[in-house]
């Protein structure tokens, strides 16, 4: 399994405390995560503005993307387990348990723009209830 060293010399990023907490907390995770998820119980061991700036960094660098949900919330993911070449791809938001999966090549988006129109990103989120939530609602 790849470190969170690993993936910021690949992207020659200095490894700072707070950038691999993040890293860390994500490739424990199978799904995304807030700001709150993510520092979790220590939420005292870095102040926000670094917090902040490593999560801008990070995904600056290409390490992890957000996601903004419809109530503009927001939930970080890492970008390594996609392997198209510019990480597009959609988002599944569950409405029960607030959990967000990305959905590598399982759903597509596409637009026609006008011609000298230049896309840089497409954001879709799916929501909807997810099996596990429907799962436990059919056992009560």
């Amino acid at each position: 399994m790849i470190t969170a060293e690993e993936i910021l010399r690949k992207q020659d990023l200095r490894s700072t405390a707070c950038r691999k907490f993040i890293i860390n907390g994500l490739l424990k995770s199978d799904r995304a995560m807030s700001e709150n998820e993510l520092k979790g119980n220590f939420h005292e061991l870095f102040d926000r503005v670094t917090f902040y700036r490593s999560l801008i960094t990070l995904e600056d660098s290409g390490i992890i993307h957000k996601i903004v949900l419809n109530d503009n919330s927001v939930k970080y993911a890492l970008n390594s387990h996609h392997h198209n070449e510019n990480n597009l791809h959609s988002h599944f938001h569950c409405e029960e348990c607030d959990e967000v999966l990305c959905l590598e090549g399982k759903t597509r988006f596409e637009a026609e723009l006008p011609d000298d129109f230049v896309t840089h990103g497409v954001f879709v989120v799916i929501e909807g209830i997810c099996a596990d939530c429907i799962n436990h609602t059919q056992s009560i």
